[in-house]
Formats: C-alpha cells, sequence, structure tokens
C-alpha cells in the first residue's frame, strides 16, 4: 500500500481486473493499476453497493493508507456524499 504524500480525492469503484481498477471520478473513467495486496483488499470490498476510493489528483495510484481520522478524508467523503451529516458519523453509525 502506498502511504498519503499530499491531497486525494474520492472515486468510485466500477469494474475490478486482477491488476486494474477502473473508478468514476467525477464523470470520467480511469483504470489504476494496482498491486496483489491492493486486489486482495478491493476484491473483498467490491461487494459492497457503492465503494468509494482514495485517488491521488493526477489519477494514476491509489491511496489505500489513509488514516481514518484524516481530516481531508472526511472532507473529501462529505463533499461527495453531500450531506450535513458527517459521513465519519454515518459509518460508525453503520449506515
Amino acid at each position: 500500500m502506498r502511504p498519503l504524500e499530499r491531497p486525494f480525492t474520492m472515486g468510485q469503484l466500477l469494474t475490478l481486473r486482477f491488476d486494474t481498477v477502473t473508478i468514476l471520478i467525477y464523470g470520467k473513467r480511469y483504470d489504476i493499476p494496482v498491486s496483489v495486496s491492493e486486489h486482495k483488499l478491493l476484491t473483498a470490498i467490491a461487494q459492497d453497493e457503492i465503494v468509494l476510493l482514495p485517488v491521488n489528483f493526477e489519477r494514476t495510484q491509489l491511496l489505500l493508507d489513509i488514516p481514518e481520522t484524516s481530516p481531508h478524508l472526511e472532507r473529501e467523503l462529505n463533499d461527495f456524499a453531500d450531506s450535513d451529516e458527517s459521513v465519519t458519523d454515518l459509518l460508525k453509525e453503520g449506515v
């Protein structure tokens, strides 16, 4: 997994293949290479209805090592959800 080194955006997982994942960011599709360990993780979570993934601004790699307590992660998720209630609060509630 790659560490967070700079700001990122969120993308919706569309399809998962052995060596790439296709994500949707602002209506545009991006194919991003994934490692074996990333593929295993994504396979486990891809069963959910909507999966959001943190992606670097260049749309070239996933950033899966972002801490849950990251204020930037909360901002990105809240912007994506366009909700008044904190997404991290919703996640804690299991919604």
